[in-house]
């Protein structure tokens, strides 16, 4: 595989123009070349073996051939974090480690105590951090960004989940490793984690009645982005463990 990887959402055999931020990236960042080898990536499953043919001013074109699919995802237990955002200069730390770590979608949820409410602007920050992610740790999944939900319609969506996890810094309930060991290999986990101030007890309550399990992440409080990357690593070491030869 080529050291280089591209993301190109409209990924096709032939003639691939990228995205004037992904032109900029390739020639400014990566110094590109023509006639460079590169692999390119749809974020959705396809990846490519490509060339870069053309560079004209800011615009890379890549010529692809040898394109595959596969509809396994790169974590096969898919978690989903349903998370209260940290501030502002926090949340791209959030987005990035979680991608690295093999998250399938986070779901912005707005709570009683959230210490933020994200904008247009953020969320593009969000999705630019990802697809960088990606790339670096050789997913070809980007993962799903929801726009901020309130808490509620996370809670009316989590039905569709194989588990549900409640982290919380007032949980003592179940470790996190042992509820995710309940969970099959290839199952889908949905988890909320709480803003700084914690989920209110009316909060807690509805979580309960929608099924979620309580859980504890460790002895010492975490911040909200430390839980979100504690939560992934831990799916993370799961699969990794399940799939380890002679297991």
């Amino acid at each position: 595989m080529a050291a280089i990887r591209l993301f190109c959402p409209s990924l096709a055999v032939g003639a691939n123009p990228l995205s004037d931020e992904e032109s900029r990236h390739a020639i400014a960042s990566l110094r590109v070349r023509v006639g460079d080898d590169v692999t390119l990536f749809d974020g959705v499953g396809s990846e490519a073996d490509g060339a870069i043919t053309t560079i004209d001013g800011k615009r890379v074109v890549v010529s692809a051939t040898g394109m595959s699919r596969t509809e396994a995802y790169d974590v096969p237990l898919r978690l989903t974090l349903a998370v209260a955002m940290p501030k502002t200069h926090r949340q791209g730390y959030l987005i990035e480690k979680c991608t690295e770590l093999g998250v399938a979608a986070v779901w912005p949820v707005l709570t009683e105590r959230s210490v933020t409410k994200s904008s247009g602007a953020a969320a593009k920050k969000w999705a630019r951090r990802a697809v960088e992610a990606s790339k670096q740790s050789g997913r070809r999944w980007v993962p799903v960004l929801e726009e901020p939900m309130p808490l509620a319609e996370s809670l009316d969506r989590s039905a569709a989940f194989d588990a549900r996890g409640w982290a919380d810094v007032a949980s003592e309930g179940e470790s996190m490793a042992s509820f995710l060991r309940g969970v099959t290999s290839h199952g889908s986990v949905l988890v909320w984690i709480g803003p700084e101030g914690g989920f209110t007890e009316g909060e807690r309550r509805a979580a309960m009645d929608a099924g979620a399990t309580p859980l504890r992440l460790g002895p010492t409080v975490l911040r909200t982005e430390t839980a979100a990357v504690a939560v992934c690593a831990a799916a993370n070491l799961l699969a990794a463990d399940r799939t380890c030869p002679g297991d």
